[in-house]
């Protein structure tokens, strides 16, 4: 199942957002209007707009913020895609040239800048602060991802524990955000809004834990987007982290200066069997799927809807998704 026929039951709210996402982005000078008409290819998932809506939908209706906030969720998961293709050097991001690759470094620095800059003024406008608050200091958990990610490259020694705190600050944090927000804003209490917020940190682990897999398992046609960039840029991911903690101590030089100092297709298929040979990618997904069995009984006790249905097949689409 696509993310189109999950999302089907807030299909008309997701077209308000994209129809709202792309009035927000409109240029406000000529000069802006190349790079906003490229971003506006990165046509995603549109997973944490739609974790807001769903959350929201959970619990109560949906209020004219809910909108507000699925935009600026959006709005910010972009900009730190924009962010990612300059650490990775990325020449592709869903299937069109990276900012990074087009119009270089400067410039992509500053036009991500320019996305959380648009976003946070959307939010500026609301009544209520939590939705500022709430995602400023997300912001900052996500960027504390980042950095101690690249703090910790070409680290043999990365932990399993050491990569569930990564990957849960910089993915896991915006999707745990989005259904706090939906919740809150719809009403919830603060029981029911820590049960989506903890859905969505669990999917969002998942889903980082899968991109991880198809970086090193997928193809570029495929995906859409630049792969190999994690051992390119010496990060440890899950297989590779199994990998390693299955290998006897007096192959880890070995298999580091493999995994991390050459390149080139014979290099990937050396690792690929490497990673083959010990069913790291296999435990990774399994892996996965455990946590998703987790974040579906995180919402069990919710009343069902066809909203609670469309977040119990997302998060199976999170584990089942090959792109």
């Amino acid at each position: 199942m696509e993310t189109a026929n999950i999302f089907g039951p807030i299909k008309a709210l997701m077209d308000e957002v994209e129809t709202r996402y792309h009035q927000e982005l409109k240029p406000r000078t000529n000069s802006l209007a190349d790079l906003i008409s490229h971003i506006g290819k990165y046509k995603g998932k549109r997973l944490r707009p739609a974790l807001v809506l769903l959350a929201g939908k959970c619990v109560g209706e949906i209020a004219p913020q809910h909108i507000d906030i699925a935009v600026v969720v959006e709005m910010v998961h972009t900009a730190t895609l924009v962010h990612d293709d300059i650490i990775d050097e990325a020449s592709m991001r869903r299937h069109v040239e990276s900012i990074n690759s087009k119009w270089g470094r400067e410039i992509s620095i500053l036009f991500g800048d320019y996305l959380f800059s648009r976003g946070f003024t959307i939010l500026s406008a609301l009544d209520s602060q939590v939705a500022t608050l709430l995602l400023s200091q997300t912001v900052n958990i996500m960027s504390e991802g980042e950095l101690i990610q690249l703090q910790r490259r070409y680290d043999i020694g990365l932990s399993e524990s050491d990569y569930f705190d990564i990957i849960e600050r910089k993915t896991a944090s915006l999707c745990a955000a989005s259904c706090r927000l939906g919740a809150t804003f719809a009403g919830a209490n603060r029981k029911v809004s820590d049960m989506l917020s903890n859905y969505g940190l669990k999917i969002g682990i998942a889903f980082q834990i899968v991109d991880d897999c198809l970086d090193v398992m997928g193809t570029e046609e495929e995906i859409g987007k630049s792969l190999n960039s994690d051992i390119e840029k010496g990060k440890l991911t899950l297989p590779l982290i199994r990998l390693v903690n299955q290998l006897p101590r007096n192959k880890l030089e070995s298999a580091r200066e493999l995994i991390f100092q050459h390149n080139g297709k014979e290099t990937k298929s050396a690792i690929i069997e490497l990673l083959t040979k010990h069913d790291a990618v296999e435990y990774a997904f399994n892996t996965a799927k455990n946590i998703v069995k987790q974040a579906q009984e995180e919402i069990a006790p919710l009343p069902d809807s066809k909203y609670k249905t469309a977040l119990h097949e997302l998060a199976d689409y999170i584990v089942t998704r090959r792109k």
